[in-house]
């Protein structure tokens, strides 16, 4: 009795997901026996070609252009009518009428100036560690 549950105690819906991910994992077993009988009911149907053995010194013949397959258009979107079909409205600046501004005047520093601090003296010498008692 310890460690088991019983029926009553288990969540209802634990049965449900349960039962749910077994049809999925079925339903993957069975779509991929169906893709490998697939895969070899094509390989049955295609003889493998055997090349005679004149053709094989032949020099390869150069192949016919590729042309490629005309891609499919993406679907125009006006995002002004969607947004128009929520309520919202589209606001843009045109920018042509924005004004630029002159640089103004730079301020002026108050206060005491900052002081130079000359640059640190390059050590000619290389560095030594010391070793002190405490």
């Amino acid at each position: 009795e310890r460690g088991e549950r019983r029926p009553e105690m288990q969540r209802p819906d634990h049965s449900v997901y349960a039962q749910q991910l077994e049809e999925h994992r079925l339903k993957q077993q069975r779509e991929a026996v169906e893709a490998e009988a697939r895969r070899e009911a094509a390989a049955a149907q295609e003889p493998t070609p055997v090349a005679p053995i004149a053709s094989i010194a032949e020099p390869p013949q150069a192949e016919a252009p590729r042309t490629e397959a005309p891609r499919p258009e993406t679907p125009r979107v006006d995002p002004k009518a969607i947004l128009e079909g929520s309520g919202l409205q589209m606001v843009e600046t045109d920018s042509s009428k924005v004004r630029v501004q002159p640089p103004g005047p730079e301020p002026e520093h108050l206060g005491r100036p900052r002081r130079e601090r000359p640059a640190a003296p390059e050590a000619s010498e290389p560095l030594v560690q010391v070793e002190t008692r405490k």
